[in-house]
């Protein structure tokens, strides 16, 4: 932590923040498929790690040890964060009986992730609710006392966990919990079509928003801060870079304004 704020481990956005996130509250990072959410979340909880932080990932879309499969490729290594397997084992015409998620389900190191995926087991599966993962959640929070915490994704949470008519009121419950909860958070979230804005982009206190363009020489990807309460901000489009090391944000010059 640097003047108050919590670095994300990424130099190119912490100047765009003007020093970093302003702790203990929850953020969003949106963007399309492909674009770079879950590996800008992972610098982030790297980042605190290497600080001696308690660092958590939250794994709702992809299985742990594809997650550490993707990792593989960067220099670095993700080995002493914390990773919560809450991927539902439902599947649609699913027979067997369906328990919630438990609250003793404990998150492992990353380092003790092997490369095979959890199998859905024969007599019981188990679902994920919000109410389950948010009671889990606040079990590990106080006894573990995680400072960093992420989330990925709400999209996926909003599609296995949420029925359409609760949607709004349940992910307003999830983040005001995670706020409460006094630990800074990135959720995820996986831009819908144009015109539609997510209702975590209400109720975050910052969102940070990655773009991803295709030309005719190829993928171009852009970050920009759509949203920062209680501090300010840079209010430019910066291009940013997927290296080995991770995410590069060029905040240096060649920006674009921001669209309105």
């Amino acid at each position: 932590m640097t003047n108050g704020r919590i670095r994300t481990g990424i130099s190119g956005l912490d100047k765009m923040l003007h020093g970093g996130l302003v702790p203990r509250r929850p953020y969003i990072v949106s963007g399309p498929p492909g674009s770079g959410k879950t590996l800008l979340a992972m610098q982030f909880l790297l980042d605190g790690v290497q600080g001696g932080e308690r660092c958590l990932f939250v794994a709702l879309e992809e299985p742990p040890n594809e997650i550490k499969a993707n990792m593989r490729s960067f220099r670095w290594s993700p080995d002493d964060i914390e990773i919560l397997d809450a991927n539902s084992d439902i599947r649609r015409f699913e027979p067997t009986p369906v328990l919630e998620i438990s609250a003793e389900v404990e998150p492992r190191r990353l380092r003790e992730i092997d490369d095979r995926i959890r199998k859905t087991p024969d007599f019981e599966s188990h679902e994920v609710t919000v109410h389950s993962l948010q009671q889990l959640l606040k079990t590990l929070l106080i006894k573990r006392r995680y400072e960093r915490v992420v989330v990925d994704s709400m999209t996926a949470l909003r599609y296995f966990c949420m029925r359409d008519f609760e949607e709004t009121l349940t992910t307003q419950s999830f983040m005001r919990f995670l706020a409460e909860s006094q630990v800074t958070s990135l959720l995820t979230v996986e831009l819908p079509e144009e015109g539609n804005v997510p209702p975590e982009a209400f109720l975050a206190r910052g969102e940070i928003r990655l773009h991803k363009l295709r030309d005719e020489t190829g993928i171009k990807r852009f970050i920009s801060i759509e949203k920062y309460k209680g501090s300010s901000h840079d209010e430019f489009v910066y291009p940013f870079a997927i290296r080995e090391t991770g995410i590069v944000v060029d905040a240096g010059g060649s920006a674009e304004t921001k669209a309105s």
